[in-house]
């Protein structure tokens, strides 16, 4: 029994640890996704498509931690999670990458300042770049 609860120690301890690793961000400016995003627009597809948070009857959010992970909400439900990471791409633009499970994808990010980023599939002529700003 002795060791049953050394064992769970260092296990919580290994958990703390872990937790307090800091994602490893490129630039200062990348930095500052850092933090809770909500959706305000989405805009693209074949037809070039503007859809407006403030149209829908659904909300999204986003939350990046400084320990490298994310979580994707709908309506603030939990959709997914997992880890993040950036690097830089271009001088204005960044790749996200947004790993789970199952491959979530790769994203091109780009910020607007410090309180908007965009985010758009790569690689994909018809897909819909996302539209957040900071909480």
């Amino acid at each position: 029994m002795k060791n049953f609860k050394v064992s769970i120690l260092s296990i919580a301890a290994v958990m703390t640890i872990d937790s307090c690793t800091k994602a490893d961000l490129p630039t200062p400016e990348s930095e500052n996704i850092i933090g809770e995003w909500e959706w305000v627009e989405s805009s693209g597809g074949i037809a070039g498509t503007l859809i407006k948070a403030s149209d829908v009857d659904y909300s999204k959010q986003l939350v990046f931690k400084e320990n490298g992970k994310y979580r994707k909400c709908t309506n603030d439900k939990k959709d997914s999670r997992g880890n993040f990471e950036i690097s830089s791409s271009t001088i204005d633009r960044y790749t996200l990458n947004l790993a789970k499970e199952e491959s979530f994808g790769t994203l091109d990010l780009r910020f607007s300042g410090q309180d908007t980023i965009s985010l758009y599939p790569k690689d994909c002529n018809d897909c819909f770049a996302d539209t957040y700003v900071k909480k």
